[in-house]
């Protein structure tokens, strides 16, 4: 019993990040004509999102509606910002939003 208790969270330890890592979808990025980065603070994708990543998850995987100019201005930071600089310093998105 302790041996398949310790296997097993052997293999929770070992799964887990496997898991994580593929629920990233490239397939969100050719579908939006987007690269990763778009979405994401790191340029190759992955992890943090930025606002507009932040954006589509809250909008059903959407950017219907989406204004750039708007929600960068909801979340803070400059349109047009890539990366580190996307990371929303405001609440984002607002609690009032779709």
């Amino acid at each position: 019993m302790k041996f398949l208790v310790i296997s097993s969270l052997v293999v929770g330890l070992i799964a887990g990040p496997l898991v994580m890592v593929s629920q990233a979808k490239p397939a969100f990025a050719s579908k939006e004509k987007k690269a990763c980065g778009y979405c994401h603070l790191r340029p190759s994708g992955g992890g943090a999102r930025g606002f507009r990543g932040l954006y589509y998850r809250s909008n059903k995987l959407s950017f219907k509606g989406f204004d750039e100019k708007k929600e960068a201005e909801k979340a803070g930071v400059k349109p047009d910002a890539m990366g580190k600089d996307a990371k929303p310093t405001k609440p984002y998105p607002p609690k009032n939003s779709k």
